[in-house]
């Protein structure tokens, strides 16, 4: 399955990480919702990228101060931050790309996707922030059965001793250093390997030529568009 996977949702219809944009990427055909993890000052898994509301919700503060309570004060009609349990119940067989935000939420995040069903066989774990990949290598040992993906930016293929602790099953490099870091090899040893985030229809046209397994991207139509099958006879 190539991997269509709507980043933050549909990020140019709805505000990201909101029901509303997980919904509407889904509905136009997204096999794949990424999205990102932090904890509340309660202990709730939200989805939101940054480590403050200022941004997306004009709350001058950081989540890990505020109770859920506090956060769903921002936002209407639906466009509020939700937490990990309301997506995994609207999507019971989606394909997840888990951004983990900080190390305080792997635990609670893998024991909320183990209680919906198999909510984890469905989701692949990354860690694209600073700190990252040592928690996804403690990860990769408390979770021998986890899927990761080695989130990667550097023009240079990865090293094989991090390859060894981590054993991600996917690899995900920037599509401006796909060529340096050896996709193409990484491919042939087994790798699945997406690229992304891409916007500009130019960058999803020439990554899918290259020769993936998928793409991160901001413009769901765009991709979807893309990869849609070439019917029969065509």
């Amino acid at each position: 399955m190539f991997l269509t996977i709507a980043h933050r949702g549909d990020p140019l219809a709805h505000r990201e990480n909101t029901m509303p944009a997980f919904q509407s990427a889904v509905d136009k055909g997204a096999n794949t919702l990424e999205f990102d993890l932090r904890l509340t000052r309660d202990g709730r898994i939200a989805l939101l990228h940054d480590a403050r509301l200022d941004r997306l919700w004009d709350v001058p503060a950081a989540i890990a101060d505020l109770t859920l309570a506090q956060v769903r004060t921002a936002g209407t009609d639906g466009h509020q931050v939700p937490t990990l349990d309301e997506l995994l119940v609207a999507f019971p067989r989606t394909t997840f790309l888990v951004d983990l935000k900080t190390d305080d939420v792997v635990e609670p995040a893998v024991r909320e996707l183990r209680r919906h069903g198999d909510a984890f066989d469905r989701a692949i774990f990354v860690a694209a922030r600073s700190g990252g990949r040592e928690a996804l290598v403690r990860l990769r040992a408390a979770e021998p059965d986890a899927l990761i993906g080695l989130d990667w930016t550097e023009p240079a293929p990865p090293p094989q001793d991090l390859l060894d602790a981590l054993r991600p099953q996917y690899f995900g490099p920037r599509w401006r250093v796909a060529d340096a870091c050896g996709v193409p090899a990484m491919r042939e040893r087994g790798y699945q390997v997406w690229v992304g985030p891409l916007v500009a229809e130019a960058d999803l046209a020439a990554a899918y030529a290259y020769g993936v397994d998928g793409i991160v991207s901001d413009d769901v139509d765009a991709l979807l568009r893309l990869a849609a099958p070439v019917p029969a006879g065509e």
